[in-house]
């Protein structure tokens, strides 16, 4: 390897003579962390190449920050018990960055987490947003520019310098069970056009990107956290639905996330599972999809990161170092969550890991070449973020506590979020139920608690009267006795996982209030699938999210508070019957 670096730097050193002055400084940027790579141990470009969670902590214990004194790991990853407040928040990312320092480290930990907005919010302090498949009801790109901006600034103000989003899945499946919502639309282009803005909107606060989860989730009925999904589609195939945004929006992104997902038309290698069954290897160990379709076909230059390797679809199936070993031979550059640090014995797992990933590239099991070209390309993207030490942590990495409790979460933010929020939602159907005239007795069942404050702030907003709200999802008597005398009642319920469970209830409730003369509504408060299945209802209303501030404009407009402006972003031909059946 130390040949092949001696004639690259050469080779750079005879170019700049040829580019102008800014090239010449870009090129010897490379030509410095060329060098940095080939005077690196093994065991350091090991730990650069990996991304771990040190979940369920709020603050470092001492065993944590000798670990990360001890590995300078290329990033680490945050998620909701992670997250107090802002200001602690900050604290514990500074307190990270600092021991990553005082270790050695050339380089500033890449600090990730996954904050899509709507069913996916890891940073529960921030603006939540409400959701991709929201955006996609606005009909605006722009919305999904302005909502990833807010996003991004919250992250960035704290420390957190990489955003894994946005989800580039198109939701083909509605029996999809970790997609759902969290997709722009089951409209390929609907969602490269979305996913491009976002992206742009993350980047202009000057925070990374990761597009996931590649070659796409959307066609599965299989969630990957419990289990290995399959979807048996040719690349041809693939190349009219899933690879649709990936092509269009890779090359501006910074990472690309794999996903665990066998594609047994493109990726024809097996591997003995744990069990003992023979099956073929999913995209995140594919040399074909990750090499030869992501970097090859579609040209994308960034860094590709695996989804966590303790999900299900891999730990349960692939030996540990078998399935590292493959992901780096792939073409997989960051290895996310190798190990579970919640445990001092997890701690040592991690050592022992990072020891037998060393051992593989020593016995060449692992290519070092691929090990070298993985570590280049991370140090590349940091020195692109102003992430290189120089001596020093560099000030942007150390982060105000107090700028991050003034922004966190602040009013200007918590107003586009309704704005967007407003903009999403959906008439489906409406015989001139929508909006209730003023003084008409309404009554608004809905089935969790969490619900209960927005709801009765959208009451207060639209400055309705006569509306009485009931937390319920139970067939009870009591259900009778609160819309008994109701001119209208509205039913909020939550078609999710591809399930329409409540739909017996919903009946229930409908045939009940017709029986009683009352108007009904239905408000599908996540995958709109379901508005398909009450066609004797006066009135359908999609908002995509059932929780934050999406049913609240929903209501909201439903009493008279917003002239509903949302188109559906997902073909209905879908019901609960023929959910996995044919289309038309």
């Amino acid at each position: 390897m130390k040949k092949s670096v001696a004639f690259v730097l050469a080779a750079i050193l005879t170019i700049t003579t040829f580019l102008g002055p800014q090239a010449t400084i870009e090129v010897q940027a490379q030509d410095n962390i060329m060098q940095m790579v080939s005077g690196m141990t093994l065991e350091q470009k090991v730990a650069q190449m990996l991304m771990p969670a040190c979940r369920n902590i709020t603050s470092l214990n001492t065993d944590l920050v000798a670990l990360l004194k001890k590995y300078n790991f290329g990033g680490v990853i945050l998620f909701a018990n992670n997250v107090e407040n802002p200001k602690q928040t900050t604290r514990l990312i500074n307190s990270m960055q600092k021991a990553n320092l005082q270790g050695g480290a050339k380089s500033a930990l890449f600090i990730s987490m996954d904050q899509e907005g709507g069913q996916v919010n890891r940073l529960t302090t921030g603006t939540q947003m409400p959701g991709n498949m929201a955006l996609g009801a606005t009909g605006n790109p722009e919305y999904a520019y302005t909502v990833a901006s807010v996003l991004a600034e919250e992250m960035a103000v704290q420390g957190i310098n990489l955003n894994l989003a946005p989800v580039l899945d198109v939701n083909n499946n509605p029996a999809n069970p970790v997609i759902g919502t969290r997709s722009f639309s089951d409209d390929p282009n609907v969602v490269a056009a979305f996913g491009q803005r976002y992206v742009d909107g993350i980047h202009s606060k000057g925070v990374m990107t990761a597009l996931k989860h590649f070659p796409g989730h959307g066609d599965t009925a299989t969630d990957s956290h419990t289990g290995l999904p399959m979807i048996n589609k040719s690349k041809q195939q693939l190349k009219q639905t899933e690879l649709v945004p990936f092509g269009a929006v890779a090359k501006s992104s910074d990472f690309v996330m794999t996903a665990h997902i066998q594609y047994p038309q493109i990726e024809k290698e097996t591997y003995v599972s744990k069990s003992g069954k023979k099956i073929t290897l999913p995209a995140t160990l594919s040399k074909t999809i990750l090499t030869d379709m992501l970097r090859k076909e579609i040209g994308f230059d960034g860094v590709i990161i695996t989804d966590s390797m303790t999900m299900d679809a891999i730990s349960k199936n692939f030996d540990k170092m078998d399935a590292t070993r493959l992901s780096i031979n792939a073409g997989a550059n960051m290895i996310l969550i190798p190990v579970d640090l919640t445990t001092v014995g997890g701690i040592k797992n991690m050592e022992s890991y990072i020891a037998g990933t060393v051992a593989m590239i020593q016995s060449g099991q692992i290519s070092e070449d691929r090990v070298n070209d993985s570590v280049y390309r991370i140090l590349k993207l940091k020195s692109k973020y102003g992430l290189m030490y120089k001596g020093k942590s560099p000030k942007a990495i150390q982060k105000s506590v107090n700028n991050a409790a003034k922004n966190v979460g602040s009013k200007a933010h918590k107003d586009i979020e309704w704005q967007v929020a407003l903009a999403a939602v959906t008439s489906v159907k409406n015989d001139n139920v929508f909006p209730i005239a003023a003084g008409k007795k309404t009554v608004i069942l809905y089935p969790t608690a969490t619900q209960q404050a927005g709801i009765e702030q959208a009451i207060k907003k639209a400055g309705a009267t006569n509306v009485t709200a009931v937390c319920t999802n139970e067939y009870t008597a009591f259900v009778e006795s609160a819309i008994a005398g109701a001119d209208t009642v509205i039913c909020v319920a939550a078609m999710s996982t591809g399930e329409n469970k409540p739909k017996n209830y919903v009946n229930y409730v409908m045939n009940t209030a017709h029986g009683n003369g009352s108007k009904f509504i239905y408000l599908s408060s996540q995958l709109p699938y379901d508005t398909k299945e009450y066609s004797a209802a006066d009135g359908v209303v999609a908002c995509y999210n059932p929780t934050g501030v999406n049913v609240e404009a929903a209501i909201y407009s439903i009493l008279g508070g917003n002239k509903m402006t949302g188109k559906m972003p997902v073909i209905l031909f879908y019901t609960s019957s023929n959910i996995l059946s044919d289309r038309q």
